[in-house]
C-alpha cells in the first residue's frame, strides 16, 4: 500500500509555490492521522456534530467554542449522543463507542489497551473520561449479569464523587438506578432516579420512564402501566425532538404492562404507532420496538407474529445487545415450538455465543431443564 506521500507527490511541473502548499497540507493530515482528531467534537442526537474547543462541561450542557469563528455555542445535555476529546487515546475512543452501543464487556477489554505513557502525559479531562467509560462499564456489565454489583456502584459514586459537575452527571445517576434496581434496592434506585429531573425535559421524561420500570421489575404492572402512561404525558415544547423520543421509548413501557395485562391487542396498536413515529434512522429504539413487538405477540398467543418480530430484531435491528439477545432467547423457543429444531439450535448457538453473561442464556437454560 502507498504511502499518504506517495500518493501525494508533488509534479515537477507544477509551481513550487503549489508544490509547497499540497506538501504542506499532506503534512498536516499526515499528522491528523498519527495524533487523532484535532478539536473536540459533540455528536447529537440527530446525527449532526459541533467541532471546537469544549470550554465548560456542565452537568445541564456543554459550552464549545467554534475553531474558527470563535463563537461559543452552548449545547443542551439532552441533545448529545457523545462527546469526543480532541487529546483522548483512540482506545478511550473506542471503548466510549463500544459502551454506547451496549457492548460493556468490550469496552472494558479495550481500555486495557491504553498506555501508561498516554495517560501520565493526559488532560485532567481525559483522566476523568477515562475513570467514567471505566465506571460506566463495570457498571452496565453489573447490571446486566447481576456479578460484581458492589464493585460497579463503587466506581460510580467515586467518578461523582470526583467529578461532582461532569456532564456525565445524569448518565451516571441512571447507571448507578439501574446497578440498584438490578440489586433489589428499589427504594434507592428511585432515589437516585430522582437526580435526572433536575435536568432538561427529556430527562424529567426518563425519571419518571425509570421509576415506571421498578414497578414493572417488581411484578406491579397496573401501577408501572399509570407511571408509563404519566411519563409520556410530561408537559414538553412539541418541537423538543429530545423529549419526544423519550416519551415514544416510555410508550413503549407502557406496551410491556398491557401486554402482562392481558391486553396484548392494545399493547400491538400502540406499538405499532410507536414503530411509526420513530426516526429510520434510530436503530436502537427499532430494535427495542420490535422486540416488545414480539413480547406482546406472544402474550396474544399469536407466536408466528412474534416470530417475524423477533426475526426482524434478529436480521435488521441486531445493534442493541439487549434487545438482540431477548430476540435470540424467544427465537430459540419459538423455532423449538414451530418444530424446526435446527433453526432453534441456531438461535440458541448465537445467543450463547455472543451474548454469552446474558441472563437470556440462563433463562434459556432453565426453561430447558424444566
Amino acid at each position: 500500500m502507498r504511502s499518504p506521500l506517495n500518493i501525494c507527490r508533488v509534479p515537477s511541473r507544477l509551481p513550487t509555490i503549489m508544490g509547497r502548499v499540497l506538501l504542506a497540507a499532506v503534512a498536516v493530515l499526515t499528522s491528523a492521522a498519527a495524533f487523532g482528531q484535532s478539536s473536540d467534537r459533540i455528536r447529537l442526537l440527530d446525527r449532526t456534530e459541533i467541532s471546537g474547543e469544549i470550554v465548560v462541561a456542565a452537568p445541564n450542557e456543554i459550552e464549545i467554542k467554534d475553531q474558527r469563528s470563535e463563537e461559543v455555542k452552548k449545547v443542551p445535555i439532552d441533545r448529545i449522543r457523545e462527546v469526543a476529546l480532541a487529546d483522548e487515546p483512540d482506545s478511550l475512543r473506542n471503548a466510549r463507542g463500544m459502551l454506547l452501543r451496549g457492548d460493556a464487556a468490550s469496552a472494558l477489554q479495550e481500555l486495557t489497551k491504553v498506555q501508561d505513557a498516554d495517560l501520565q502525559a493526559a488532560s485532567d479531562r481525559v483522566l476523568a473520561e477515562m475513570q467514567f467509560v471505566k465506571a460506566a462499564a463495570l457498571a452496565r456489565q453489573a447490571t446486566l449479569t447481576g456479578n460484581g454489583l458492589a464493585e460497579g456502584e463503587k466506581a460510580l459514586r467515586d467518578f461523582v464523587s470526583k467529578n461532582p459537575k461532569t456532564h456525565h452527571f445524569y448518565r451516571s445517576a441512571e447507571m448507578l438506578g439501574d446497578l440498584l434496581a438490578k440489586a433489589q434496592k428499589f427504594p434507592d434506585a428511585a432515589t437516585v432516579y430522582s437526580a435526572l429531573e433536575k435536568g432538561p425535559p427529556a430527562l424529567k421524561v426518563r425519571a419518571a420512564s425509570a421509576k415506571a420500570g421498578l414497578n414493572f421489575a417488581q411484578g406491579k404492572f397496573a401501577e408501572a402501566l399509570k407511571d408509563f402512561e404519566n411519563a409520556t404525558k410530561v408537559q414538553t415544547d412539541p418541537k423538543d425532538s429530545a423529549s419526544e423520543q423519550q416519551k415514544l421509548e416510555a410508550s413503549l413501557g407502557t406496551a410491556r404492562c398491557l401486554a402482562r395485562l392481558d391486553k396484548g391487542a392494545d399493547a400491538v396498536g400502540l406499538i405499532q404507532q410507536v414503530v411509526k413515529g420513530a426516526d429510520p434512522e434510530e436503530r436502537d429504539m427499532l430494535a427495542k420496538a420490535y422486540t416488545v413487538l414480539g413480547d406482546a405477540y406472544r402474550a396474544s398467543g399469536k407466536e408466528q407474529d412474534a416470530l417475524i418480530a423477533f426475526l426482524t430484531v434478529d436480521l435488521v435491528y441486531n445493534t442493541q445487545p439487549e434487545s438482540h439477545a431477548e430476540a435470540l432467547f424467544n427465537l430459540a423457543q419459538l423455532w423449538d415450538k414451530a418444530q424446526n429444531p435446527e433453526r432453534a439450535r441456531q438461535a440458541k448457538q448465537m445467543l450463547e455465543t455472543t451474548y454469552p453473561d446474558s441472563p437470556w442464556v440462563k433463562k434459556l437454560g432453565g426453561a430447558a431443564a424444566s
